[in-house]
């Protein structure tokens, strides 16, 4: 099982024991469909007095999560150890920014405990003298300018759980299994990548004016978390260097969220933000910087992040080594596709009636999102299922964004009048099924898919099809009605 993201060894951590003292820790392995698919390597079966033997034999683990900080009682929790929780969204669309509290988090291993005099960040690579700052020196305004930058950060797994539902018996491989809530918006405030990097000896002002090249091999750059999990992985990612370097890019290490220092979970006391790429290439609790020919060769990257074809099976990415030729022609995943989703209503509510009997209406309200750094030039919404659309009305931002690089979110809201059909049943009384839908367009008129078939694959990245809210609306309610499903529950039936 060698496609496991956190290596081997959390493996040879149960080698020969029970597994039910393992699942207690790991939670978010103990699911059917991980039980269902670890039948393949089932070499035998133990007696009754046999399997009683090894159970009263295996020691139960030590929760190494205990020092985590506590999980946010206002976000749903996707998986306890490691924590990672999604927002709401029927708050999501309410502000522009996303406080800590409503933004998800995504932890990879255990959160680490850094205290601020302690923190150091090493700096390194082709073309870099190598480097070591402490936190005061990052933060030290004479040296380096801080800077504000507004970015969405979606998780390259958001919406997963939708392609639990293309081929059955057939699952997203590997957790979180997201819904759809793994997606804020907020302002970060931090010093320039790039301004660490010309520190540290790189002629960058001359490199982006083409007066002069790149060094050769300076090709990627790698970052590195003090976070790691149970076993001694750290966490590891990549972005291209042009990226890194781009003045336009806004790649920043980050110290405040929101104007406040960076939670613990959201990777206290420094993060990288990558704006306009996916959630993964946010490196949190920074340790080490280095400019490579390679992108981060750790499991990280690849084992996770990477966009595969539909047709590659899902025993290719549980068994990565036996076949990471083939897995690593395809690049991780970068910039992010557009995206939109309706936050309110929510899944399953059941609404009064809006507007009047003979004009019908329904009130929705959520995001788009351009990627990739592309702004959002129109999102269509639907009350039959992308039937029939009409345009939503965009929202003005509260803050102004290069062409190029809007990063930010975009909120749009409608009252939609109802079909024909609907309206008729309505008028007559007649509680009604709708399912409603958005779809947006970003500046490159880049839209998002119809179907989830579009863009399956097996790792469940980059998920971008229009997606579905199904309602009631009852004429004779005299108030709206949230489902007691909860926000879990919006997945394709």
């Amino acid at each position: 099982f060698t496609g496991h993201p956190g290596g081997y060894g959390r493996l040879e951590m149960v080698a020969g024991y029970d597994l039910e003292p393992f699942w207690k820790i790991y939670t978010q392995h103990n699911r059917g469909h991980i039980l269902q698919y670890l039948q393949r390597y089932q070499i035998g079966r133990l007696s009754d007095e046999e399997a009683e033997i090894q159970r009263l034999s295996t020691p139960e683990f030590d929760n190494p999560y205990k020092n985590d900080p506590p999980p946010y009682e206002t976000l749903l929790t996707n998986t306890r150890y490691p924590y990672n929780a999604e927002g709401k969204l029927r708050n999501l669309a309410n502000s522009f920014f996303t406080p800590a509290g409503q933004h998800y988090v995504r932890n990879h291993g255990l959160v680490p405990d850094i205290q601020p005099d302690e923190y150091r960040l090493t700096v390194r690579g082709v073309g870099c003298e190598e480097k070591t700052f402490s936190l005061e020196e990052l933060m030290d305004t004479k040296k380096f300018e801080q800077v504000d930058v507004t970015t969405v950060i979606q998780c390259n797994g958001n919406r997963r759980e939708d392609y639990h539902f293309i081929n059955p018996g057939v699952p997203a491989f590997g957790p979180p299994h997201w819904v759809a809530g793994a997606i804020g918006n907020a302002t970060w405030t931090g010093i320039r990548l790039r301004d660490v990097l010309k520190d540290a000896g790189l002629p960058l002002d001359e490199i982006s004016l083409n007066k002069t090249s790149l060094p050769e091999g300076a090709d990627n750059i790698s970052f590195k978390g003090y976070d790691h999990d149970e076993v001694g992985n750290n966490y590891c990612c990549s972005i291209p260097v042009e990226k890194g370097i781009d003045p336009y890019g806004d790649v920043i290490l980050a110290f405040k969220m929101n104007g406040e220092d960076i939670p613990r979970a959201h990777g206290y006391p420094v993060r990288v933000i990558v704006p306009g790429n996916a959630g993964a290439r946010n490196c949190k609790f920074l340790e080490r910087i280095t400019v490579t020919p390679n992108p981060c060769l750790n499991a990280g990257n690849w084992k996770q992040y990477a966009v595969h074809a539909p047709d590659v099976p899902l025993f290719k990415l549980a068994e990565f080594e036996e076949h990471h030729v083939e897995l690593k022609m395809d690049p991780v995943v970068q910039d992010m596709p557009v995206q939109s989703m309706i936050c309110t209503p929510s899944a399953w509510d059941t609404l009064k009636l809006q507007g009047s009997k003979d004009h019908p209406t329904i009130r929705v309200k959520g995001f788009a999102w351009g990627g990739g750094g592309s702004g959002v030039n129109r999102v269509d919404v639907s009350t039959d299922s992308g039937q029939t659309f009409t345009r939503a009305d965009l929202l003005p931002k509260p803050i102004k964004q290069r062409r190029g690089a809007e990063w930010s979110w975009q909120l749009f809201e409608k009252d939609i009048p109802l079909t024909p059909d609907q309206a008729e049943k309505i008028k007559k009384g007649e509680k009604i099924d709708i399912m409603l839908t958005s779809k947006a367009l970003n500046t490159a008129w880049n839209s998002q898919p119809e179907h989830p078939e579009a863009n399956y694959n097996p790792h469940g990245c980059c998920v971008n099809h229009w997606y579905k809210v199904p309602v009631s609306i009852d004429p004779n309610s005299t108030s709206d009605r949230s489902s007691d499903k909860g926000d879990f529950e919006n997945k394709k039936k």
